[in-house]
């Protein structure tokens, strides 16, 4: 080969060589540079850390920080590497040093690591300390510092430089050594933290305080000489104490973290709580557990949502002392059986829909359908209470009884559109005893549908609700009330009796709110409004122990308005004026609170939505003489019509043993006495069985048969009533007319008939 051809051959040799090089420069880094797991943190929604996990390496290692203190800059540069924003990776000044102080003492006396060295080296798990791997630790610092600007390289040391024992990381060593974000470090603790990942093992706190002290001092004199800090801070930092033994990070929201453990393990997030609310609100959760201990009653859990934002303020999911049975459930996404606080759900759609109003009466009486035989939580049937009084009462007949008029199937597709994805059933499984808790939903979509509920009222709307990290959970429709059947129901939940410490405090705010107990006092339920914040709390046992006591009245509501006057209220959202909300102008009768009908009294106008209140079903006109008296034309002359509520015998009977309004329908006129005229069968009206039935002989626990409990309104209290079945005559009451009869197995024929011929019938088919 010529001499140009073999200068040729060495030039693309060399060149070769110089693209090799720089392929094995530009892919010396690992991809990523770090491996290493991270702590699980969760922050307030102003940065404020709520709590944090350990890492999976059992090492508290926070997710690294998009910015390093200017404190700790100054500090760890100057004592660690000081000319860290000159050098490209490597010091070469430091090298020489180092190199003619390690030859003079015969041994390594000191190095020459630059802070972007330590970060290769943190990032390669601390290898040993050998030449060939110093030297690519050289090699590849200067590969990091072409891809990365100097602060980045910082918050990379920062976040994975170990600070002694199983604490990596400022930010970890912030909190765990003096209880605060590196940020608020004062000159001497930034000084104090810097000097740590030097030697950690020697210096760590609480042991070899002497070595400690004079690092941190001589690291506070250097900062005084280069003039980062004046001669006043200082002494002051000098006189600052060392770090002791590391302290516990905050627990403010333990079950959100838990959450988060859950579904975004080893990230640092950024939530929707507000430290100060979380506390405050945490707080009133404990202490409402230990007020309980003394029954057995275990958990609590909390929920606040601002509705402006549909954001989750303050999240407690349980006590956050876990010496407490079940303290480590977050009750807050359990399924519980929510006793009646679907109840205003039931009424609003019935309002809606012009099934009922307000001030409509329903009916209360002894109520068995197949074997659901639903009672008052009291045992005391009213007989006409209204819409209104149901509600606040809190009435479990009136409920049922209008929920089978609605529609089981229509309820709960419109719970479904609210937001109540635990209903995993069709509507035929939960049957009439969905409105009172036959089925488990968890307080968070609780939360969720009273949003939405309240959704109409507000003038912005509510926007959809947001999980604890921002996150929208979704619901298929935002309004399925209008406004004003929104505001009506949310004055009838207004009216709800509120406990006795916290009477005087309805002065302050208006609170829209309700109560629930589901069946065996397992769950005790209290959610709503003042307009400003929606609160849902619940309280139990995460065991579903039910216990004496745990009802919502007594239980949760107090809790209720404790986590609610927590709250700054800066006035509601609400409508102060429901005459200002779109509706149709109608006319109701004033004595049963539907449309006007025919034979009704007097009315009084009131607005009404989308569609027209149904007429009035019981005001008839009545033929009275002149001494009041009724009678009809086959036996009188002389008489008047009159307007008269004539309710259900059931109706009235049980209307008048509770002081009801209703007056009884007037006696008869002597001179239309006589049986089978004045008898008329509409003063009689079954209350079991209602007309034909299904029934199953009862057995007592001993396996004894037990016998079936008929029951029958008159009404006249004096009425004597004979009882017949299958034309075999049973005998007689007066009063209240109930009979327990032992059936054979069979159909059996039911009448009774009044002194004066009056006959009602019904039938039973009683099965094994």
């Amino acid at each position: 080969m010529s001499r140009p051809g073999r200068r040729r051959l060495l030039v693309w040799v060399f060149a070769g060589w110089l693209v090799l090089l720089f392929l094995t420069w530009w892919n010396c880094l690992p991809a990523p540079l770090f491996e290493t797991p991270y702590s699980t943190v969760l922050n307030d929604r102003n940065g404020r850390l709520l709590g944090a996990r350990i890492a999976a390496d059992e090492q508290w290692r926070f997710p690294p920080s998009d910015s390093v203190p200017a404190k700790f800059v100054s500090a760890i540069v100057a004592f660690e590497d000081q000319r860290f924003w000159e050098h490209p990776g490597l010091d070469l000044r430091a090298i020489g040093r180092a190199a003619r102080q390690n030859i003079e003492a015969g041994r390594v006396v000191s190095g020459a690591s630059t802070l972007t060295m330590q970060v290769i080296r943190l990032a390669g798990g601390n290898p040993p300390r050998t030449w060939s791997r110093k030297f690519l630790e050289m090699i590849q610092a200067t590969r990091l510092e072409w891809s990365f600007d100097k602060e980045e390289i910082l918050q990379m040391y920062c976040a994975h430089a170990p600070f002694g024992g199983n604490i990596v990381g400022l930010e970890a060593a912030g909190w765990r050594y003096y209880g605060i974000p590196p940020r608020q470090l004062s000159w001497g603790e930034a000084a104090a933290l810097a000097v740590l990942p030097n030697a950690p093992s020697t210096v760590l706190p609480g042991r070899n305080e002497a070595i400690f002290r004079d690092k941190r001092d001589r690291l506070l004199d250097r900062l005084l000489d280069s003039g980062e800090i004046d001669s006043v801070i200082w002494r002051l930092s000098k006189a600052e104490p060392l770090p002791g033994r590391p302290l516990p990070l905050p627990q403010r929201a333990p079950h959100a973290l838990d959450w988060q453990c859950n579904s975004l393990p080893s990230t640092r997030r950024m939530s929707t709580l507000e430290e100060t609310l979380q506390t405050r609100v945490q707080g009133t959760v404990d202490g409402h557990v230990e007020t309980w201990k003394g029954n057995l009653v275990h958990n609590a859990a909390a929920l606040v949502v601002d509705l402006q934002s549909g954001e989750i303020r303050a999240y407690a999911g349980n006590t956050s002392s876990l010496e407490v049975e079940g303290a480590g459930y977050d009750m807050l996404r359990e399924s519980r059986s929510t006793g009646s606080i679907l109840k205003p759900f039931l009424y609003a759609s019935a309002i809606e829909e012009g099934l009922v109003t307000p001030q409509s009466i329903l009916e209360d009486v002894p109520t068995r359908i197949g074997e659901f035989a639903p009672r008052n939580f009291d045992r005391i049937h009213r007989g006409a209470p209204t819409v209104k009084d149901a509600l606040v009462k809190s009435l479990n007949v009136p409920a049922v009884r209008l929920l089978r008029d609605h529609g089981v199937e229509k309820f709960h597709g419109r719970l479904r559109e609210m937001g109540l994805r635990d209903l995993e059933h069709n509507a035929a499984h939960y049957g009439l005893s969905l409105v009172l808790g036959g089925a488990e939903i968890s307080p968070l979509q609780i939360a969720e549908a009273y949003s939405v509920f309240f959704d109409p009222l507000m003038i912005d709307g509510v926007p959809p609700l947001r999980d604890v990290f921002g996150q929208t959970i979704s619901r298929e429709k935002p309004r399925p009330f209008d406004a004003l059947t929104a505001y009506q129901v949310a004055g009838m939940m207004a009216a709800v009796n509120r406990p006795p410490e916290w009477q005087q405090w309805q002065l302050q705010r208006t609170v829209h709110w309700k109560t629930g107990t589901s069946y065996g006092h397992r769950d005790a339920w209290a959610v709503g409004s003042d307009g400003q914040w929606l609160v849902v709390v619940w309280a139990g046992n995460a065991s579903q122990e039910g216990r004496p006591g745990l009802i919502g009245v007594e239980c949760s509501a107090p809790l209720f308005f404790q986590v609610l006057s927590q709250l700054p209220f800066e006035g509601s959202g609400f409508p102060s004026d429901g005459e200002l909300l779109e509706g149709t102008e109608v006319e109701l009768c004033a004595a049963t609170g539907y449309a006007m009908g025919p034979f009704c009294g007097s009315g009084k106008s009131a607005k009404a939505g989308a569609f027209v209140p149904r007429a009035c079903p019981y005001c008839q006109t009545l033929q009275l003489d002149s001494e009041g008296a009724r009678v009809h034309a086959g036996c009188a002359t002389g008489f008047s019509d009159s307007s008269w509520v004539v309710l259900p015998a059931a109706m009235q009977w049980y209307d008048r043993m509770s002081g009801g309004r209703f007056a009884p329908l007037p006696p008869w006129s002597l001179s239309c006495s006589e049986p089978g005229i004045a008898g008329d069968e509409g003063q009689i009206q079954w209350v079991y069985p209602e007309g034909f039935d299904v029934v199953k002989r009862p057995r007592d626990l001993d396996g004894s048969l037990q016998g079936i409990v008929l029951e029958v309104a008159h009404v006249r209290p004096e009425a004597r009533l004979f009882w017949h079945d299958n034309g075999v005559y049973l005998g007689e009451t007066q009063g209240r007319h109930v009979r327990q009869v032992l059936f054979a197995p069979g159909r059996h024929e039911l009448s009774v008939v009044d002194e004066l011929g009056a006959t009602q019938s019904a039938a039973i088919q009683v099965v094994e």
